[in-house]
């Protein structure tokens, strides 16, 4: 392998270079994927934000950073490039106007505003959590339905500066003939600092404060018995402090389990060396694209969990389906009557004819 990596003890860059794209059968087989969690996400979180915007009891400030993550799930299906982008690359323009189509069409830099602002609103959730749970007295610290409207607004303007980086960095490569941007394998090693920067701000730094503050409440919950102490054991209150620390915690464990390969592998070929990224291309290529459409299927969890774990939102659910179905079958049987009326008309034009 070495006596490959060399010409005359130097290294032929010609040779060390990722191969040009081209269309092959598994971006067909993977925008299907892309397709069902499309069509699926979608119709969930849509649900999530049709059934807390239509109960008012639900108009609580946690449920509505559900509504902003599920606005954030929403963004990163529609702005997913691998169910598309294979398409338009024979036709993708080039220069300028091909980089601006790559920053927000073709690659993947509105999703990273999408990813932050998730990231962002699981740990204002976590951080309310806290505070309403563990320091319940310190009502200063409370987030309140008033202010949570400034706080989502904060999170969507931080997310885009976040991102910004990402989309000055988006571009489309014609020696690749494809958008590259910091996260794709022919850049990562390149831009590595801005890969790891980001893996700390959007990783590391919100997950300790999220394993902090859940540690504190699964320790206040279920071991001390410090949390909801004051509550007759199992009243309605302890009962639904309790699940919904559940509820949420499940949504963030979600989150990590589908985000957390993809960081690693993301960093892996930040910190790996091009000659070994190239020699195994075809291998993390793959690999790649499995870990994208695991951090994509993550926009498609949380309404499951909602309806597993809250029976707000499973009666939520059944009513929106009660009623479509109701509507469906009104409209339905009105057709049917309208048809018989014309028909029984046309048979009493016929009968007077015939008389």
């Amino acid at each position: 392998m070495e006596e490959n990596m060399s010409v005359n003890g130097t290294e032929s860059n010609a040779f060390w270079d990722f191969r040009k794209y081209s269309i092959e059968s598994v971006d067909v087989v993977f925008a299907v994927f892309y397709s069902l969690l499309l069509v699926f996400g979608l119709t969930g979180n849509c649900l999530v934000i049709t059934v807390i915007r239509k109960t008012r009891s639900m108009h609580t400030t946690t449920n509505i950073l559900l509504v902003n993550l599920a606005v954030s799930d929403i963004v990163i299906l529609l702005w997913c490039p691998r169910t598309y982008s294979f398409v338009f690359y024979p036709i993708h323009p080039t220069g300028i106007t091909g980089d601006y189509i790559c920053k927000i069409f073709t690659g993947n830099a509105i999703i990273t505003v999408g990813i932050a602002s998730s990231v962002l609103t699981l740990t204002v959730l976590a951080i309310e959590r806290y505070h309403a749970l563990i320091k319940p007295m310190r009502t200063e610290l409370r987030l309140t339905f008033e202010r949570v409207k400034y706080v989502i607004f904060f999170i969507w303007i931080g997310s885009v500066l976040i991102s910004l980086p990402d989309f000055l960095a988006n571009k489309y490569s014609q020696h690749y003939a494809r958008c590259i941007c910091p996260f794709s394998l022919e850049t990562a090693s390149l831009l590595r600092g801005h890969v790891i920067c980001l893996a700390t701000f959007l990783g590391f730094v919100p997950f300790i404060i999220l394993a902090y503050c859940y540690c504190q409440i699964i320790r206040g919950l279920f071991f001390e018995n410090t949390v909801c102490s004051e509550a007759p054991s199992g009243s309605g209150n302890d009962g639904t402090k309790k699940r919904l620390a559940k509820l949420l915690l499940s949504v963030t464990v979600a989150f990590y389990v589908c985000y957390i390969p993809y960081g690693a592998f993301i960093l892996f070929i930040a910190l790996e060396d091009r000659r070994k990224l190239v020699y195994n291309e075809e291998t993390l290529s793959l690999l790649l694209r499995v870990f994208e459409l695991l951090v994509t299927s993550s926009s498609c969890l949380n309404p499951i969990l909602y309806a597993f774990r809250s029976s707000n939102y499973r009666e939520g659910f059944k009513t929106i389906f009660t009623k479509h179905t109701a509507v469906h079958s009104k409209s339905l049987v009105f057709t049917l009557q309208k048809s018989v009326g014309t028909h029984d008309a046309m048979f009493s034009q016929e009968k007077d004819v015939e008389v």
